[in-house]
């Protein structure tokens, strides 16, 4: 079993414990300021949230009034998005099957450090396509150094991940990608690099 399929299967496995794990990190989006801010930098209404989970992040844009669109690789995840009433697609974040020039904005919260930092440059590229001008990514990953399978204290599972540092995360996006602004914030023992990118058109 690969990297990608053990993640998976963290996720099917541990899909309820993971979203009442997240729910309490996120119990009040209002007071997160990323979430504004992402509103605020829109052109437009249509949003791609790539990595949705169980869909809390979606259902909120939602509720904001954007028409959003939820991605996710766990089968189980998908099934809490549905349960939500929000738009979702199984599909791999390496493979999207999405129009160009299509969206407004991209959410990309802890979803892309599940990839390995070859594959990386490739997805960010298609990002870039699926994005009408003017369009905004916003990118929130783990800091540090290093990928590697770690074991969850959820279950009896690893999930791949990707730690960044400042430096990679610019010098990653800077081909397609303007930094509007950046910074780093720190959740209980885990520091995490916010950024928000324009499109380089």
């Amino acid at each position: 079993m690969d990297y990608k399929e053990k993640t998976i299967e963290a996720y099917n496995q541990n899909a309820k414990e993971f979203s009442e794990k997240f729910k309490l990190l996120m119990d009040d989006l209002k007071k997160r300021d990323e979430f504004q801010r992402f509103i605020d930098l829109l052109r437009g209404k249509t949003v791609l949230d790539l990595g949705c989970g169980s869909g809390d992040h979606s259902l909120y844009f939602k509720e904001q009034g954007l028409d959003v669109t939820a991605v996710d690789l766990s089968e189980e995840m998908i099934l809490l998005c549905k349960e939500k009433g929000l738009k979702t697609f199984l599909m791999d974040i390496e493979n999207l099957e999405f129009q160009e020039v299509f969206f407004d904005g991209i959410w990309a919260v802890t979803s892309l450090l599940h990839l390995p930092k070859q594959k990386v440059s490739s997805v960010i590229k298609k990002l870039n396509l699926l994005l009408k001008p003017e369009g905004i990514l916003y990118v929130c990953v783990k800091e540090g150094k290093g990928e590697s399978l770690v074991k969850d204290a959820i279950g009896n599972t690893s999930r791949f991940f990707a730690f960044w540092t400042e430096e990679e995360m610019k010098r990653l996006f800077e081909d397609y990608f303007v930094l509007i602004e950046n910074k780093k914030v720190q959740l209980k023992n885990t520091a995490f690099l916010q950024a928000f990118f324009r499109k380089r058109v």
